[in-house]
């Protein structure tokens, strides 16, 4: 057990000559350290959630792009030809709702534009269509869409990541912090200074992070959790 705690007490190596002070120094800078880890974590998943919105939209944005796109081909299809050139160019059904599907629909679109010349005459020839110029249309929108789902996932992966790394920090703040409170009680009831050993006993109100009234400067009054309300 005696190395353990040397390494953790004394990360940097037990001093020379160590007394009871030393000691006591060591746990007040452990409990720095592992509240520190606790602040940066919560600190970087709350950085790591602030850019998310935007993915998301840049998501949805690309999603009705894709689907105008093709929308606007089958009507152009159906109007300025035949609805039977619509069929013949993959946009015959209805537009998927899964985004996986909807993707593969826009390829298969895409594929028939390069490989099928568009022999139909069109109705109004201002209106005509250019198949190639369509198909690069079509994949750049796929294209960026395939993109923008890529950079939602890729951003639910780090979210998770520094939740875990939180969650973590939690934990270990949760099972040191009373153990750490209680050692350093224990020694100021031994020192007899009972004040001292009231103000590091860990309290409920403690171990939620929130301080005790006799914890603030006198004029500071009594803390209100946060998202409570206050009485007047």
């Amino acid at each position: 057990m005696a190395p353990v705690l040397d390494a953790l007490l004394f990360p940097k190596g037990v001093p020379a000559g160590m007394n009871v002070g030393d000691v006591v120094k060591a746990l007040r800078h452990l409990l720095g350290r592992i509240t520190e880890g606790l602040v940066e974590a919560d600190q970087t998943h709350t950085n790591e959630l602030a850019d998310d919105d935007g993915y998301r939209k840049k998501r949805e944005q690309s999603i009705a792009d894709l689907r105008s796109q093709l929308v606007a081909l089958r009507t152009a299809f159906t109007n300025n030809y035949d609805p039977s050139v619509a069929t013949a160019y993959g946009l015959a059904a209805a537009l998927p709702d899964d985004n996986q599907s909807l993707l593969h629909t826009a390829g298969s679109v895409e594929k028939l534009l390069r490989n099928r010349p568009l022999v139909e005459k069109p109705k109004m020839k201002g209106l005509q269509i250019d198949p190639l110029l369509t198909a690069d249309d079509l994949k750049a929108a796929a294209d960026a869409m395939q993109t923008a789902l890529g950079d939602v996932e890729r951003e639910k992966r780090e979210a998770q990541a520094t939740l875990d790394k939180k969650n973590t920090e939690i934990e270990t703040w949760g099972r040191r912090y009373p153990a750490i409170a209680d050692l350093t009680s224990l020694l100021f009831i031994l020192a007899d200074r009972p004040a001292l050993a009231d103000r590091v006993k860990p309290t409920a109100r403690r171990r939620a992070g929130l301080p005790e009234e006799g914890d603030l400067p006198p004029d500071a009054g009594t803390a209100t959790p946060a998202g409570a309300t206050s009485t007047p």
